[in-house]
């Protein structure tokens, strides 16, 4: 009997449990849920805004980082970022008033190091909820980077000038040949 009490007890527990973790996770969003940059070339940067929206009736501070997923919750093909340094936020800290919304600007910068180039990356932006609670909520946001391959030469510039060459040596050769025929 008071093993079927105690059961009773958690049940009764356990919804209060999770629906108060829902309810705080409810307080706030960030979007976009995923962001795409393809063909970044290294030496270059690309930015995009990152919207944080307070729905809670009270103002709340949030912060904002960078984290390398873990292997098995990376896309497939997609290699760690190699440096969260290469990711910016216009705040690191932003306040968010009430039932409002606030823009970051993110920038990503690759360094000019050709070895960064043909490279398919994942890195994950995250937005908590600033508290003294126990419990902390963080939203994720998947930023999935993409470098252009690396600079090549102009082929066509190449092809043009290697049948100018053989057209010139070409021209030569018939010209000495039929200028020693004449004489």
């Amino acid at each position: 009997m008071r093993r079927h009490i105690k059961l009773v007890g958690l049940i009764a527990v356990l919804p209060a449990v999770f629906l108060s973790s829902f309810a705080l996770a409810q307080g706030f969003s960030v979007s976009p849920a995923e962001v795409r940059i393809d063909n970044l070339s290294p030496g270059e940067e690309a930015g995009f805004n990152l919207t944080i929206h307070n729905k809670d009736e009270a103002a709340h501070v949030f912060t904002l980082a960078a984290f390398h997923p873990r292997v098995e919750e990376r896309r497939v093909g997609r290699a760690e970022f190699p440096d969260a340094g290469w990711v910016s936020f216009s705040h690191r800290e932003i306040e968010v008033a009430a039932q409002s919304e606030a823009q970051i600007e993110v920038t990503v910068s690759i360094p000019s190091d050709t070895g960064w180039a043909g490279r398919d990356w994942e890195i994950w932006l995250g937005a908590a909820l600033e508290t003294s609670d126990l419990l902390t909520v963080e939203l994720y946001v998947r930023l999935l980077v993409s470098t252009g391959g690396a600079r090549k030469p102009n082929t066509g510039l190449i092809a043009g000038i290697a049948v100018g060459i053989m057209l010139l040596g070409y021209v030569a050769y018939y010209y000495f040949r039929h200028k020693a025929r004449t004489e």
